[in-house]
């Protein structure tokens, strides 16, 4: 395994050369196939990472991630089972983020026990965002919009079913000055519906 090898040959992470990477993916699966536990404890010394990766995720695997690099602007997250509380556990690491993939299966959540969920998140999310699966639902939608900043998103694409669709909405609204690109895929019986209209609130403004 790549990470593996990479524990063996730089054992004191300070004197790696972690600073020269930019692209740092990191697989949170179960089995030997995993990012190993210990690599986990070495993220922090990433520091020049642009765009940062998550596969997997598992719920129970949130908190053994350690410290993520502060310097990602992107952020791309697999779930297998995690809660938008969890998510944000991940994202309020990340200070500058400016582009977010969020895709996978959520566990479902009581809403009321997540209080002000979204209100930790900084950073200046003024690029692109894609909402796929659950991760397009209610929960992930409300964390966003409770960010104290606002969003300033200037392309959105959400892939849902027909009972997102006023989860998307609302989102697409909150970004409604700053937004150019806007696509939304609807999945009715296994058939997706898609719509794509560039500068669509530019043209509804005039």
């Amino acid at each position: 395994m790549v990470m593996d090898r990479w524990l063996k040959t730089f054992p004191v992470p300070e004197e790696s050369p972690a600073h020269h990477i930019k692209d740092l993916c990191i697989w949170i699966g179960g089995g030997r196939h995993g990012t190993p536990q210990k690599f986990c404890e070495y993220t922090q010394w990433f520091t020049n990472v642009e765009k940062m990766t998550l596969m997997g995720v598992p719920s129970y695997r949130v908190p053994l991630l350690g410290r993520l690099p502060q310097s990602a602007t992107s952020l791309t997250i697999n779930t297998d089972a995690a809660t938008p509380l969890q998510l944000q556990h991940i994202m309020t690491q990340l200070p500058n983020l400016n582009n977010v993939l969020l895709s996978g299966s959520l566990l479902p959540v009581d809403r009321t026990a997540l209080p002000g969920i979204g209100m930790a998140l900084g950073g200046r999310f003024g690029g692109r965002l894609i909402l796929r699966d659950g991760c397009a639902g209610e929960g992930v939608v409300n964390m966003l919009l409770e960010v104290p900043s606002g969003l300033h998103f200037t392309e959105l694409q959400v892939q849902c079913t027909r009972k997102g669709l006023p989860s998307a909405v609302r989102l697409a609204a909150a970004c409604s000055k700053t937004l150019v690109k806007l696509s939304h895929t609807i999945t009715f019986d296994c058939k997706f519906h898609f719509f794509s209209q560039p500068g669509w609130f530019q043209y509804a403004k005039r």
